[in-house]
């Protein structure tokens, strides 16, 4: 399976989100999400910065200091009135839940104290993750591996050795900073002039170690389930009588009042869930009808988080319009869209499926059984490299060399039969393997038409996860990337990821049938004339929020346009970067699209 140029890439905000914060591993402030694009700074798989061993303000309290923060933000952009007035409605919104509901506020303040500071991630872990993070940033480097270590790379080694081992890390976690404090800081930190690596190759081999030694230390040492009963004895003991299950009222459909399913009780069994260098506590909610919902619980959120909701929600409507229309309702097409239940500001809840794995698992699951290490297609392809990134042949002899590169890979590194070997080994018949096929090439349509409706790049194995039962797929870190103007930027030569191995394992009749036809479908529908306008709205509402997150979380370095008047939107430009955006999309959705037939016009 093709590696896309690495296996686990995080973001580059999951370093610097370290380094800048003035907290280290033992602080208050959370760690983890499911994972994303190293060009892109969106939600990280898991930041160094947790602990979250406080217990959770009042929930007035937070929200009036994000309610003020958001003023603050938004005053940038001459919006003061819009957040005050939200600020005043939300706060309007707690007191009649208090007030009129006091039973129910009183659980839900007890519920998400609780999961908000119990089920939060080891120093070990947090640090495991940051070193992963390290270790692909100096992947992506475009720096010969011969070269010295870049000063912005020792920056930030220098950031994260002081936030790992802050006094608060110090006086919190004595074991472990007893046990990694001196030889982590001898063998990374660059204020160790005898002992740090002179250069990229070797800082990349000291990185794989302490990866090595983290990786093994964490799996050896620590159980893979937890008990409730030992994490929060106020959980187990818990008796809830309002809260409901999450996701009941998604549906078109109403549901009535004696058919609502309360939340139970909380399952005995907390098992840890590590993907790729990231761990996440996985809670049990049991209903009072006895069904479960898995939720994995995810902290040290960066403020990309809230584009993961805001484009779930984009795709419930999605999925209305598909219902509506006759092509796509034949075809079953439905985005999976799992539920997001934020806790606070820095800690949040996300539907996990029992049977998810990653294209990456599948790879790594192959390089075990083979006894290779999965890096070394990208580091392969780095030292074939290091003559064009020096500068040393032309520009023309540059492609021909990645070509070659890329071929040498394709021969003896990551063959085109990986996804379809384990597959084929997991599936129990070949029943099963047809019905998962057609399903799992419908939902991988979807998922390429959302790509290259919204221009979402950065699609690396690690952050598409499938279910193994049933074939649908949830992509971490789905949302666009946008450049000084505001309008989104994609950089990457394809669309969508559409993989030799993809194409190995539906073969030519699955690619040119059910995936071809499944995108013309959902492409039909929502720009069919009686979906138009209402998509139009619903996209302007997306760009809407997400711009104005957008124009506060930008990097410190890059300034708005200068159409944007001074660091400041007015209205009329906002206006025009939702309205350019919006119609950038639907015109590449009409370019897909087939013509309507005239029943559906009517």
């Amino acid at each position: 399976m093709q590696q896309n140029s690495g296996g686990n890439l995080p973001p580059d905000n999951q370093v610097n989100q370290v380094t800048q914060s003035g907290s280290g591993i033992g602080s208050h402030d959370g760690s983890n999400s499911h994972g994303q694009d190293p060009e892109r700074s969106n939600v990280t798989e898991n930041s160094v910065q947790t602990g979250n061993d406080q217990p959770m303000q009042q929930s007035s309290s937070s929200i009036s200091d994000s309610g003020q923060s958001a003023m603050r933000r938004n005053g940038s952009l001459g919006l003061v009135a819009s957040a005050a007035s939200a600020f005043d409605a939300a706060k309007d919104i707690m007191e009649t839940l208090r007030s009129k509901h006091a039973n129910l506020a009183g659980e839900l303040e007890v519920l998400l104290t609780e999961i908000g500071s119990r089920f939060v991630t080891l120093p070990e872990e947090r640090l495991l993750a940051v070193v992963n993070a390290l270790l692909h940033r100096c992947y992506k480097y475009p720096t010969a591996t011969t070269a010295e270590v870049p000063q912005s790379l020792k920056k930030e080694l220098s950031g994260v050795c002081r936030a790992c081992f802050s006094a608060d890390a110090v006086n919190k976690h004595v074991d472990f900073v007893r046990d990694y404090k001196q030889d982590f800081e001898r063998d990374l930190d660059p204020e160790s002039t005898t002992t740090f690596p002179a250069t990229l190759s070797e800082l990349t081999e000291r990185l794989k170690h302490w990866k090595n030694i983290l990786q093994s230390n964490v799996e050896d040492r620590f159980p893979a389930v937890l008990k409730l009963e030992e994490e929060s004895k106020v959980l187990r003991d818990f008796h809830m009588v309002d809260v409901e299950i999450p996701g009941q009222y998604f549906s078109d459909q109403e549901i009535a009042p004696d058919h609502t399913v309360k939340l139970d009780r909380v399952g005995a069994d907390v098992p840890i869930v590590r993907r790729h260098g990231s761990s996440f506590r996985r809670l049990t909610l049991i209903g009072s009808d006895g069904s479960q919902r898995h939720f994995i619980v995810q902290t040290s959120l960066t403020p990309n988080a809230r584009s993961d909701e805001r484009i779930l929600q984009l795709f419930r409507v999605m999925n209305q319009m598909f219902d509506k229309h006759k092509e796509s309702r034949r075809r079953h097409i439905c985005i999976h869209t799992p539920i997001i239940i934020p806790v606070w500001s820095q800690v949040r809840m996300v539907e996990d499926d029992l049977m998810y794995n990653t294209f990456l698992e599948v790879y790594e699951n192959h390089c075990a059984r083979n006894d290779r290490e999965p890096d070394l297609p990208i580091t392969y392809f780095k030292e074939q490299l290091n003559q064009a990134i020096s500068g040393q042949i032309s520009p023309e002899a540059v492609v021909d060399l990645r070509l070659q590169a890329y071929n040498d890979i394709t021969k003896s590194l990551v063959a085109d039969g990986i996804f379809s070997q384990y597959m084929y080994k997991t599936l129990p018949s070949g029943n099963h393997m047809w019905a998962f096929k057609k399903q799992f090439a419908i939902q991988l349509a979807l998922s390429s038409f959302m790509s290259f409706m919204l221009q979402i790049g950065g699609r690396s194995p690690n952050k598409i996860l499938f279910a193994k039962n049933t074939g649908k797929i949830f992509q971490t870190d789905f949302h666009p990337a946008y450049d000084v103007n505001g309008m989104i930027e994609f950089s990457e030569p394809v669309p969508f990821r559409l993989t030799r191995n993809m194409q190995a394992f539906f073969s030519h009749f699955g690619v040119e049938g059910l995936i071809v036809s499944a995108m013309c479908a959902a492409a039909q529908a929502v720009v069919s004339p009686k979906q138009t306008q209402h998509l139009w709205y619903q996209l302007a509402m997306f760009f809407r929020d997400e711009l104005l997150s957008w124009s506060w979380r930008r990097p410190l370095g890059m300034p708005l346009a200068p159409a944007a008047g001074g660091g400041s939107m007015n209205p009329t430009d906002f206006k025009h970067k939702v309205t350019t955006n919006v119609e950038n999309v639907i015109g590449r959705i009409s370019g897909i699209a087939p013509q309507c037939f005239s029943e559906e016009v009517k």
